[in-house]
C-alpha cells in the first residue's frame, strides 16, 4: 500500500469510526470512550513502523501529537453532556462537530495528495535541509498524521469521560 493511500484509509477510519460513535444522543459507555484506543491499537502498528528520537522526526511527531490534542479539545467543546432523567448520562453531538471532523478529514486528505503530487519536491527539500534521510521523509509524515489522528480520537475520549463524572 503506497504512503497516499494509507493516509487515505487513516483518515477514512478516524472519519467513520468518529461520525458513528458521536453523532446524535448517545451513552457515554465504556465500550464508547474504549473505541479509540482500540482503533489506536489496530492502526499504529500497521502504520507506523519507525519512531523518531530526535531531529526533525520528532519533532514532527510531537507536533502531530499536539495538534491532535488541540483538535480534540475543540471538536469534544461542541458535543454537550448531560444526565437524562433516568439517571443515564448521555452526549449529544450535531452538525458543528460533523462539520469540525468532515473539515480536518478533509484538510488531511488534500494535504497528503498534495505531499504525493503537487508538491513532493519542496516537501522533500525541506525535509532534507533540516537533517532528514530522503528514504525517511515518508515515513515521518506518516507519523505526524498518524499521531495526529490517534491523539485526536484519544483526546475526544477523555474529555467525554472528564465531562460525564462531572455531571450532577
Amino acid at each position: 500500500m503506497s504512503t497516499l493511500q494509507s493516509a487515505l484509509l487513516i483518515n477514512l477510519v478516524v472519519l467513520l469510526t468518529t461520525l458513528h460513535a458521536d453523532l446524535g444522543t448517545k451513552a457515554v459507555s465504556r465500550g464508547r470512550l474504549l473505541r479509540p484506543l482500540i482503533v489506536a491499537v489496530i492502526i499504529v502498528p500497521v502504520f507506523v513502523h519507525t519512531f523518531f528520537d530526535n531531529g526533525i522526526g520528532l519533532a514532527i511527531e510531537i507536533c502531530g501529537l499536539a495538534a491532535g490534542v488541540l483538535f480534540g479539545l475543540v471538536a469534544v467543546s461542541q458535543v454537550q453532556v448531560f444526565r437524562e432523567p433516568d439517571g443515564q448520562v448521555v452526549a449529544r453531538a450535531g452538525r458543528s462537530y460533523a462539520a469540525l471532523w468532515i473539515g480536518l478529514i478533509v484538510a488531511r486528505s488534500v494535504f497528503s495528495i498534495g505531499a504525493t503530487y503537487w508538491f513532493e519536491s519542496e516537501l522533500g527539500r525541506f525535509f532534507f535541509r533540516h537533517g532528514a534521510p530522503p528514504q525517511d521523509i515518508a515515513s515521518i509524515v506518516t507519523n505526524g498524521l498518524v499521531f495526529m489522528a490517534i491523539a485526536a480520537l484519544l483526546t475526544r475520549s477523555a474529555a467525554l469521560k472528564v465531562r460525564a463524572a462531572g455531571q450532577p
